[in-house]
């Protein structure tokens, strides 16, 4: 948003003092190097034309070249120093280019007619500021008067004799005075006409833009080339720290109390004037005890800078604590992981042993038990297995949302996976009196590229989670093909279902389907979180299809080689 409107207000060109009761001096801007740059292209080509007439009556090239080229070097050197123009000693040098030129004309050749040279200076400093043309004509006048005053007492004599060559430049230098002279009075009266009618400007006009601005966000302060402050807008006072009341005010005065932010502002006006485009930095001050927090838009223009500034400290302050809560979120998270990867670690152990000693009684190896006894020992070892299943699925999670569960790759057949697989959840299935089937295309290359145990975990929770939710009699079909550079796995059965609200929440930690608790086999809802990193890891693609009372689909796509990546 700064950026726009500073382009606006950049447009408004504001010229009149609002809130400064000061008048803007005069100052050298482009607009006014243009006038320049005319009046010198003016003085080389009345120069260029004289040398080429003269040359096509016959003169002698050699001869008039060296005055040519005399006369046309001050206007080639202030072409060098244009885009210097803006600052004061590039001024002054371009000055004593021109009054070097009349001087090296008068020592040379001869006071008459070449004293009128002298005027060249005057008038380029007319492009220039009013201030220079009085200094400019003063020491004009008194460089002209030594030179006069040499030349009459004998102490000046000419070098260059009298030839075709001075009775050129003799006859050139009137016509490019009066040339230049016509330019730059032109282009002065052009700067005039632009500085009055600004200056003529109605106050109701003025105190409208002056009302806009104070009601724009922000502050606004206009400064010229020289470094002086000549509009301040009514939040630009605090904004930029500036005393009240004050009247033409150096860029120093901003923020008398902090030397820092004073100093950090004058290096992005530096940075504007040298890039030539509007720069935009976030600066902080002292204001009224507290630190706070701008940002500020310097936009260079013709006559100096536009500069707008808004207080950020608020926003700045509401982002850092949304900061500071996601930090402690991620670390309340963390903390939560680390909490169920180590009590989940420590239950492991007793759990073992209690599925080790259930399976002895159950299997009487040290005698028979009684039948209720037995009973018991099968319902501890089976409740005990699926304490560590859920275990598992927590710990491989954690790992997984820690980032710290790698992947070994190898290259074995998907086939001999989903084979194996099958026969360690055959006896669930024949429990359940559900049907496993295996479609496997045997004419295709299943090779992959993947981490065989992590294969494994996704099918066996597909699998498992299949034969919870399918009911007696049903049927799960694993199948796999290949498919270009992807091996595509599916696990469907005909089951329960889900419905499509259903579908949105599952695969989130801990979510699972209603229908869950019709079975008796409950979960953790991590099975198909679980699914869903572990293809993630693989830079594979998870996708699942349900209707309710149809069954279900899950279908996973992985890439056959470790380099490969999916299209999502």
């Amino acid at each position: 948003m700064n950026g726009n409107l500073t382009r606006n207000l950049a447009k408004l060109s504001i010229k009149p003092d609002f809130r400064l009761p000061i008048k803007e001096p005069a100052i050298s801007s482009p607009e006014k190097f243009k006038g320049v740059t005319t009046t010198c292209l003016i003085w080389l080509g009345v120069i260029g034309a004289a040398f080429a007439a003269s040359l096509l009556q016959g003169s002698d090239v050699n001869l008039l070249a060296p005055y040519a080229a005399t006369a046309a070097a001050p206007a080639l050197l202030t072409f060098i120093l244009k885009p210097l123009l803006r600052y004061e000693w590039a001024r002054l040098m371009v000055i004593f280019f021109w009054l070097a030129l009349a001087v090296v004309a008068c020592l040379s050749i001869a006071v008459w007619p070449y004293a009128i040279l002298f005027l060249c200076a005057p008038v380029i400093a007319a492009l220039f500021e009013r201030e220079m043309i009085t200094e400019t004509l003063i020491l004009s006048s008194i460089i002209a008067a030594l030179v006069f005053y040499a030349e009459k007492t004998g102490h000046l004599t000419p070098v260059i004799p009298l030839g075709e060559g001075t009775q050129w430049s003799s006859l050139v230098t009137p016509i490019g005075i009066i040339a230049l002279t016509l330019s730059a009075l032109y282009a002065t009266s052009q700067s005039r006409l632009r500085e009055a009618a600004f200056q003529t400007l109605p106050a109701a006009a003025a105190g409208e833009i002056a009302h806009i601005l104070d009601d724009l966000p922000g502050g606004v302060i206009r400064i010229t080339h020289d470094r002086k402050i000549s509009f301040a807008s009514t939040a630009a006072y605090e904004i930029f720290g500036l005393p009240k009341d004050a009247g033409h005010l150096p860029v120093q005065a901003i923020s008398p109390k902090d030397a820092v932010f004073r100093d950090n502002f004058k290096t992005l006006l530096n940075r504007a004037a040298s890039a030539g485009k509007p720069v935009k930095d976030t600066l902080t001050a002292e204001r009224a005890g507290l630190r706070s927090t701008y940002v500020i838009t310097v936009t260079p223009q013709d006559n100096g800078f536009l500069v707008h500034g808004s207080e950020t400290t608020k926003h700045e302050n509401e982002m850092e604590a949304l900061r500071l809560e996601q930090a402690n979120l991620k670390r309340s998270i963390n903390d939560k992981n680390l909490f169920f990867s180590g009590v989940s670690h420590e239950l492991r152990t007793p759990l073992n042993a209690i599925i080790g000693f259930s399976d002895m009684m159950r299997s009487r190896l040290f005698g028979p038990l009684p039948n209720k006894y037995a009973e018991y020992a099968d319902l501890i070892h089976d409740s005990g297995q699926h304490m560590l299943d859920l275990i598992g699925d927590v710990l491989d999670l954690s790992k997984v949302d820690a980032g710290k569960y790698t992947l070994t790759y190898h290259a074995f057949d998907m086939a001999d996976v989903i084979r194996s697989t099958v026969k360690m959840v055959q006896p669930s299935a024949d429990a359940a009196h559900i049907k496993l089937s295996i479609h496997v295309v045997s004419d295709q290359d299943l090779i992959i590229e993947a981490d065989r145990k992590a294969v494994r975990q996704i099918l066996l929770n597909l699998i498992s989670n299949s034969i919870k939710f399918t009911p007696k009699g049903g049927e799960i079909v694993i199948s796999t093909k290949a498919l270009a550079d992807t091996l595509h796995l599916s696990v469907s059965d005909n089951g329960m279902g889900m419905s499509p609200e259903e579908l949105e929440t599952i695969g989130t930690p801990y979510t699972q389907a209603k229908n869950a608790s019709q079975i008796d086999a409950r979960g953790s809802g991590l099975g198909l979180s679980l699914v869903k990193s572990l293809v993630d890891l693989h830079k594979g693609r998870f996708a699942i299809a349900s209707q309710e009372n149809n069954g279900t689909v899950v279908e996973i796509y992985l890439p056959r080689s470790a380099s490969q990546e999916t299209e999502s």
